[in-house]
């Protein structure tokens, strides 16, 4: 375990599953301190900037029962899970939510229109990018990341849960962190509202220029322009698209809930030995 690391708790994914209203919730929470920008990406990207540059990113708090980051792609890192498991200490709690894995699916096709990484349809882009599917396979990777992080550790929450009741999905949040359930947050402002881009070729470079700029530290830039609401009005625009779970043709339908069933089989057994909110 690193010492000086102030974080004992993390939010390890899945992604398209609540990650950006799960930040703007905890950042509103009073006993809570969030690093000053989303998805750091420390454990899996950018380890290489030490344990000092990882505790800067972190307003001192003390008054915070717990100190962490949102970042939905730890999940999907054997890598970095263990370097969590090695610098957190013992008390750390790790959030991770689930969806129907084919809804998650066509969420995150979408949302690889919208940042211009691909223009298949999407028959073929659970194919060409198979991170589409490899990312609803929730079974397999909260099975790693309990071993490796240990199973009382990791705190599953449903996230069809915070489309029914978001304020019920709030307090399995603060249950998960072992927080207060702090009634008047704005659990029932919608975020993210899907978007299409006006410029996939635009959206795409200045992405690659995210990156770049977060590899010379300007995390708290990239997370300010990205969360801009005229940044966003002037590269994205409402999704007018029909593509939904129940469009899908029948075949194809049927075909992801076969290629999901055994995947979802393990998560359900799973579940039976992972802490989780009653709800």
């Amino acid at each position: 375990m690193t010492d000086h690391l102030p974080v004992n708790f993390l939010y390890l994914g899945g992604d398209k599953c609540g990650s950006t209203w799960i930040y703007r919730i905890l950042s509103q929470h009073p006993d809570v301190c969030l690093s000053t920008s989303k998805e750091l990406f420390y454990f899996d990207r950018f380890y290489d900037k030490g344990a000092d540059w990882y505790a800067r990113q972190f307003k001192t708090s003390p008054q915070a029962l717990r100190t962490g980051e949102v970042c939905h792609d730890y999940l999907y890192s054997e890598r970095a899970l263990e370097r969590i498991a090695r610098d957190l200490p013992a008390d750390a709690r790790f959030l991770v939510t689930v969806r129907n894995p084919v809804e998650r699916t066509l969420s995150h096709y979408k949302y690889l229109l919208k940042i211009g990484r691909t223009q298949d349809p999407f028959d073929k882009a659970i194919h060409s990018q198979p991170q589409i599917v490899e990312h609803s396979m929730f079974g397999k990777h909260i099975a790693r990341a309990a071993s490796i992080l240990g199973h009382d550790r990791v705190h599953v929450v449903p996230f069809e849960v915070l489309k029914s009741d978001p304020v019920q999905f709030g307090k399995a949040i603060a249950a998960a962190l072992d927080i207060r359930f702090v009634p008047d947050l704005t659990y029932s402002e919608t975020v993210l509202a899907a978007q299409s881009a006006r410029a996939p070729k635009m959206v795409r470079l200045l992405r690659d220029t995210g990156w770049l700029l977060r590899r010379f530290g300007a995390q708290r830039l990239v997370g300010q322009l990205k969360s801009n609401q005229l940044v966003q009005r002037a590269l994205f625009k409402n999704d007018t698209s029909r593509l939904t779970a129940r469009s899908l043709a029948p075949g194809l339908s049927a075909q992801l809930t076969n290629v999901f069933a055994a995947d979802q089989d393990h998560l359900h057994a799973l579940l039976a030995y992972l802490p989780r909110a009653r709800i």
